[in-house]
């Protein structure tokens, strides 16, 4: 407790340390935005030359983006109008005097020295199209299984024109549909003019993990397509593993575990929520590399700080991992290894704990493993 104590003490005058220093950063009004809508830009900027501040957009001036008349690079606030859909690159850069005092032949001197300056975000707006693709939107209204393989027609078109190719949304509709395919075709229907969507459970899968590929600053999880994207991961984890963890431990494949884990990554933020379970599976398997991964993912938890915003389901894969990990310590009369593995879990994503119905395993778990205080 003492060692916690002094890390939270440790983390906190960081914190201070770094609220004191001078700011170099920027914001904007809106960060999702339809083509040719303007947004304005503020730079935080303190103690920097005159003149110096210079703001700098992913693409090119006139065509993917254009400043508002009366406005320049060098402005502080700026207005913008984009063109081109998808992610863009925002970035200032600036100069600074540092004035630092060192000693010479025994006297203070003050000496100033030129710093630059730059802060970028890669992604940090994304442009889409109008009214969110409203067509592709009535299409899925309609509701049936000819409007849904429309809909997938149209969006993949979409996703091969150079224009929409990066916007993550495009690949969301097309995912959406291909769902929604999937939950209304009959495996006896899968003939003729279906016959392209007989998988097109995994295609939705494969078209989800190209939308998160794009979305790199999780525009997604915020959008109206965020109860979607916890439906795919949380159906992946009841119809893809429920079938193997619901069975007789010994009759496990988890070589099949192990592949539906890997596709499951690519339809996640936090990979690291089934490295336990693989970790597991390669255990189970005789896998050489197991404790080398397993280094690798206790460095990645120990890394992983407050920023990580865990989905349900990822809780839900990270909690059954864990589980399946302790299951194989027991087997080897290892108890040392699990405290140390809960130990790890809990403190990574306490709401573990908190939640007991649905994380009930790793509870139980918990509760009846003797670890040291």
């Amino acid at each position: 407790m003492k060692k916690i104590i002094c890390l939270l003490i440790t983390v906190l005058l960081s914190s201070l340390t770094f609220a004191q220093k001078d700011r170099f950063y920027f914001e904007a009004s809106e960060r999702l935005i339809n083509v040719d809508d303007t947004i304005e830009l503020n730079a935080f900027a303190d103690n920097i030359e005159d003149g110096t501040l210079k703001w700098k957009f992913g693409g090119e001036e006139g065509k993917d983006w254009k400043y508002i008349k009366g406005y320049t690079a060098t402005d502080n606030p700026i207005k913008v109008t984009f063109k081109k859909l998808g992610p863009t690159n925002v970035a200032i850069s600036a100069k600074r005097i540092k004035k630092t005092t060192k000693k010479v032949n025994g006297k203070e001197v003050i000496e100033e020295i030129k710093e630059s300056l730059k802060f970028d975000k890669k992604g940090f707006l994304l442009v889409t199209e109008k009214g969110e693709y409203s067509e592709l939107n009535q299409l899925f209204a309609e509701g049936t299984l000819d409007s849904y393989v429309k809909l997938v027609k149209k969006a993949s078109k979409l996703t091969e024109n150079e224009k929409y190719s990066k916007d993550p949304f495009v690949f969301i509709w097309l995912s959406r549909g291909l769902y929604a395919v999937s939950m209304n075709l009959e495996p006896s229907e899968a003939v003729g003019k279906y016959e392209p969507y007989k998988n097109a459970f995994n295609d939705a899968i494969s078209a989800l993990s190209k939308a998160m590929k794009l979305d790199n600053n999780g525009f997604l999880e915020v959008s109206k397509f965020s109860d979607f994207i916890n439906e795919m991961q949380n159906k992946y984890f009841v119809e893809v593993l429920g079938e193997q963890t619901d069975v007789d431990p010994e009759k496990i494949d988890y070589s099949k575990i192990s592949g539906a884990l890997g596709k499951y990554a690519k339809i996640t933020k936090n990979p690291i929520c089934i490295k336990y379970y693989q970790i597991a599976c390669m255990f189970r398997l005789n896998d050489a590399n197991a404790k080398t991964v397993l280094k690798e993912a206790d460095l990645q938890l120990a890394q992983l700080g407050d920023s990580a915003v865990f989905s349900e389901t990822d809780k839900l894969f990270f909690a059954n991992g864990i589980v399946e990990l302790g299951k194989f310590y027991a087997f080897k009369k290892q108890s040392n290894n699990i405290c140390g593995l809960l130990k790890k879990a809990i403190f990574a994503v306490p709401s573990l704990m908190e939640e007991q119905d649905r994380y009930e395993s790793f509870r139980e778990m918990n509760d009846s493993t003797e670890c040291p205080e």
